[in-house]
C-alpha cells in the first residue's frame, strides 16, 4: 500500500510539474506582451506630443527658414511635411525659387507625410519648375498628380495647369486633349467645369479642316 501512495505522489508532483512547464512560460510572454503594448503606447504618446509641438510652432512660424528648422526639429512628424510646404508656398512666392524646390522635394522624400501631402508637393515643384521657364518638365511633372485620376483630389487642378500651358503655348490640339480627360473625372470641381466651358469654345476651332474654304458669300 505504501509503495501505491509513493507511486500516486509521484504522479501528482509530475502531473502539477508539467503544468508549470506551460503556464510559466504563457505568464512570460503575457508579461511581454504588456511591456510591448505599454512602450507603444508611451511611443504614441511622445509621437502626439511631437506632432501637437510642432503644430504650435508652424503657427507661430514666420519665414521659411523658421519653418524649416521646425520641420528639422521634428523629422518623424507628418508636421514636418506640413512646415516643408509651407516654407516651399512661401519661398515660391518670394521666387526664391530654389528654396522652393527644396522644401517640396523634402516632402517628397519624406515617409511620413499622407499621400495628400505628396500629391501637393508635387503640384508645388511642378509650379517651380513652370515660374523658371521649365514648361516641359512642368507637363510631366504635373501629369504625375493628374493621371491618378480620382485617386487624387488634385488631379483637376494639375489638369488645369496642363493645360494653360498649351494655351498660353497656342497649342490647341494637346489642350483640348488635356481638357477632354479632366472631363472625364466628373465631379464637383471647378476645375473640370472650367475645362468643359473652354472645350465648348475649343471644339469648332479644333475641328475645322485646317485648309477649309471661307463660306461663300
Amino acid at each position: 500500500m505504501a509503495s501505491l501512495a509513493s507511486d500516486e505522489r509521484n504522479i501528482i508532483e509530475a502531473e502539477e510539474f508539467n503544468w508549470r512547464l506551460v503556464v510559466y512560460p504563457l505568464l512570460v510572454i503575457v508579461a511581454a506582451l504588456l511591456i510591448g503594448f505599454g512602450l507603444y503606447y508611451y511611443q504614441l504618446n511622445l509621437r502626439e506630443q511631437a506632432e501637437e509641438a510642432a503644430a504650435a510652432a508652424i503657427s507661430a512660424a514666420k519665414t521659411p527658414a523658421d519653418l524649416t528648422k521646425i520641420a528639422d526639429t521634428y523629422p518623424t512628424t507628418t508636421q514636418a511635411a506640413v512646415a516643408q510646404m509651407k516654407a516651399g508656398a512661401l519661398s515660391l512666392a518670394a521666387k526664391d525659387y530654389p528654396a522652393a524646390q527644396k522644401s517640396y522635394q523634402a516632402v517628397l522624400d519624406s515617409k511620413e507625410a499622407p499621400a495628400e501631402l505628396h500629391d501637393a508637393a508635387q503640384l508645388g515643384l511642378a509650379s517651380v519648375l513652370e515660374a523658371t521657364g521649365k514648361t516641359d518638365d512642368a507637363i510631366q511633372t504635373y501629369l504625375v498628380v493628374a493621371q491618378k485620376g480620382n485617386q487624387s483630389p488634385f488631379a483637376p487642378v494639375a489638369y488645369h495647369q496642363v493645360a494653360s500651358i498649351y494655351a498660353s503655348r497656342d497649342d490647341k490640339t494637346n489642350e483640348e486633349k488635356i481638357l477632354q480627360q479632366a472631363v472625364r473625372l466628373g465631379g464637383d470641381s471647378s476645375f473640370v467645369k472650367q475645362a468643359a466651358e473652354r472645350l465648348k469654345t475649343l471644339a469648332p476651332e479644333t475641328s475645322a479642316p485646317a485648309n477649309a474654304a471661307p463660306p461663300a458669300p
